[in-house]
């Protein structure tokens, strides 16, 4: 939609000079009013009053885009994470509706609102517009409205916030109709930006429930408490004390020795409120933090913890006797929703917070299938296609963009493997549809960076990631599989997903030109990477061998190969791409016993270790140096539900209408348990080898069948039970 269309004529308004969190507001007349909404727009975060009363529970809204074009000289310490190289991307801005009806009095009303800068600060000043239809009355955001600075007046968004209550009377008051703001100054009218506009359609952050964390340690001036979980959120404080200043931290790691927060693991988090002797209670306003440690003033009293994500519920279960499962799952669950705030599945809830393609694609069906995040997704989808090259077809390391590493394999496929997982998850083709001209412009762009038909670059001095954080002594050491084979098996996977979308939504005609550049880049592969005397991919360091099983190259040997290197491994060896594929390619081949020891194995590295070294989320690499809530790792959960569950689609199956429940019976896994919500309905598994049964449950219209020793049974709605 054009900005009309959404907000009509109203005015973008800003602070008439620099103003880090400006507050603005207004005053309207109603009467009796039997309808109210408005469409606001507040850039980047707003927090809306109608009459002093809070508009909606949700907060960090709206959420984050590739707002518009941007002129880099405006963006001061990100300048460098903001060059487009000459690009042309898209651009969209979203608002938000409310019905206020139930906020509005008899006569005169006030609209109140605090905008701070969320991710918007790339962009230069935070600016307001709203327009509010009333019983068929336009009233219009202009230049009428009056601001004056918020409590925020210094503010980073990964690093927190600092509020001064101080400065001005920042009671309820200036909320009211009936308040006097002669001291308040005039707004400056701004040129709307040029954008698509939409109103917001994911969903957004609230306070999902209240925690009380308990004190652990007292030192000096100093108080520590335990959250027991590593969070994203807000602790809630109180103090008495006028103009007193007081300092909030929290981290991920506690060292109890020294009574403080591991430095490496702080990540410099941290929010201070000079007070202004009310009994208000201080909390973020326009950011989150995240950790499981907070170190408070003994000044302030801590009243809880808000665990705060975007509002979306877990959709499955999972239990079993192996304490290993559990906590993966577990801790990958956590981790997910630490990392979905204002419309991004993130990287890390702390140090960076961006939509990395290569983290995202590689996420997205193990989060469908264990999380309510249909719309999530759609918005996201969004994001990857405004940020690709509408010249070139290159697409962004992160959407919404933000210059950051990755690759052109792993990370640019992104375009074409969220839309074909959301169609087979959701059953719903029209995003891979509507993506699908920008899917073979993306072709053309590693075609073009291709050399002997082996994709060897990305943008001239930019990263080339490939298998990411395998295990080593420093985050991100680079692996030994060799980058362009990395590189090809993405474009290889995004052929044979292409080939599969052209086929339903009628795009046959392409199919041909597909499968010849997916045969020279399968050559290219076995000419350069394949040993013949061994079966090996890349002399399978790294395990290189699962990515060629995986889009169906190598012989018997190769997944042979790959079986003996789990049975004899001292640890694992992979990085972000092969945690999943590992797993994967053994237990579609049959080698179940191997890919259960990859995910349960105890020395280090491993999930165990990392579980027996006390964590609650996933770390960004398996020795833990950095970030300790990275969901990229967790990839395997989805085969706790589709293997060792045995919940799986049939091939020609999408939306889980068709389903087969043909569990991996392993030695030594004697009870498990677990179920998923799918768009046909609901289904869950529980297996007692003790008991010597199986129970499904079918709630939905699923076409199910059981599968065991090669006999096939119709499953019916309802509850099914048979004898092992």
């Amino acid at each position: 939609m054009t900005k009309f269309e959404l907000l009509g004529n109203a005015k973008f308004v800003e602070a008439s000079e620099k103003c880090v969190a400006p507050s603005f507001r207004g005053t309207f007349n109603a009467n009796n009013a039997k309808s109210a909404k408005i469409t606001i727009c507040g850039l980047g975060f707003f927090e809306l009053y109608i009459n002093g009363r809070r508009v909606s529970d949700e907060v960090l809204v709206p959420v984050d885009s590739h707002y518009h074009r941007y002129d880099e000289s405006m963006c001061h310490e990100e300048s460098e994470n903001m060059k487009l190289y000459g690009e042309e991307l898209g651009y969209r801005i979203y608002c938000v509706r409310y019905d206020i009806t139930d906020y509005l009095v008899n006569g005169k009303n006030a609209i109140a609102v605090n905008v701070g800068p969320g991710w918007y600060f790339r962009y230069g000043e935070c600016k307001l517009a709203y327009l509010m239809n009333i019983d068929g009355k336009e009233l219009l955001s202009d230049e009428t409205l009056k601001w004056r600075s918020g409590p925020v007046t210094e503010y980073n968004l990964t690093k927190g916030e600092l509020q001064d209550y101080t400065k001005y009377d920042y009671n309820d008051g200036w909320m009211l109709p009936e308040y006097n703001d002669e001291h308040w100054s005039d707004v400056k009218v701004v040129s709307d930006p040029e954008s698509e506009y939409c109103l917001q359609d994911c969903p957004a952050d609230k306070v999902i429930r209240t925690l009380h964390p308990a004190l652990i340690a007292e030192k000096g001036d100093i108080r520590v408490y335990d959250i027991g979980e590593n969070l994203t959120g807000w602790p809630v404080v109180r103090c008495a004390k006028r103009a007193k200043k007081i300092t909030l931290k929290v981290g991920e790691m506690f060292d109890a020795e020294n009574v403080e927060l591991c430095e490496n693991w702080w990540h410099g988090q941290k929010c201070e409120y000079i007070c202004d002797g009310s009994d208000r209670e201080y909390r973020p306003m326009f950011t989150w933090l995240a950790g499981r440690y907070i170190v408070l003033d003994k000044d302030a009293e801590l009243v809880a913890y808000e665990d705060v994500h975007a509002d979306i519920t877990v959709s499955s279960f999972f239990n079993s006797d192996n304490e290993i499962l559990n906590w993966l799952y577990d801790a990958y669950r956590r981790t997910q929703l630490c990392n979905m705030h204002a419309g991004i599945p993130s990287d890390c809830p702390q140090i960076e917070r961006r939509g990395y393609t290569g983290d995202g694609e590689l996420m997205c069906e193990a989060v469908m299938m264990t999380l309510d995040c249909k719309e999530f997704y759609r918005k996201w989808m969004r994001d990857i296609s405004d940020c690709q090259d509408r010249i070139s077809g290159h697409v962004q390391y992160t959407a919404p963009y933000v210059r950051s590493g990755g690759g052109p394999g792993g990370w640019g496929c992104a375009i074409v493997e969220v839309p074909y997982i959301y169609y087979r998850m959701y059953g719903d083709i029209l995003p891979a549809k509507e993506y699908f001209p920008q899917m073979l412009k993306y072709l053309d762009y590693l075609e073009a960076h291709s050399e002997n038909d082996l994709v060897v670059s990305d943008q001239p001095n930019e990263w080339c990631l490939g298998e990411w954080n395998v295990p080593g002594s420093d985050v991100g050491i680079k692996p030994e599989v060799p980058d362009p084979f990395v590189n090809n098996y993405f474009y290889i996977k995004s052929i044979n997903r292409m080939v599969e979308i052209a086929r339903v939504i009628g795009e046959e005609d392409k199919i041909p030109s597909l499968l010849e550049v997916r045969q020279r880049k399968i050559d290219a592969v076995m000419k350069n990477y394949f040993d013949e005397s061994t079966g090996d991919f890349a002399n399978n360091v790294n395990s290189a061998n699962s990515f060629a099983i995986d889009i169906g190259l190598g012989d018997e040997r190769t997944i042979r190969n790959l079986a003996d290197h789990i049975n004899s491994m001292t640890g694992v060896d992979v990085g972000i791409f092969g945690t999943d594929y590992v797993p994967g390619v053994l237990f579609r081949h049959g080698y179940a016993k191997e890919a259960f020891r990859f995910m349960t194995y105890t020395e280090c590295p491993s999930f165990a270790y990392m579980k027996d070294s006390g964590a609650t989320t996933l770390w960004e690499d398996w020795h833990g140096p950095r970030s300790m809530c990275h969901p990229m790792f967790g990839t395997p959960v989805k085969y706790l539900f589709s293997y060792l569950l045995g919940i799986r689609q049939t091939d020609d199956s999408c939306g889980y209408k068709k389903v087969i429940v043909a569990p991996a019976f392993i030695d030594g896994l004697n009870k498990v348990s677990g179920g998923i919500n799918t768009e046909s309905g609901r289904i869950s598994v529980d297996i007692d080898k003790h008991a010597g049964k199986i129970t499904i449950v079918i709630d939905g219209t699923m076409d199910a069948t059981y599968v065991c020793d090669g006999k096939e049974q119709k499953l019916s709605k309802g509850e099914n039970t048979f004898t092992l």
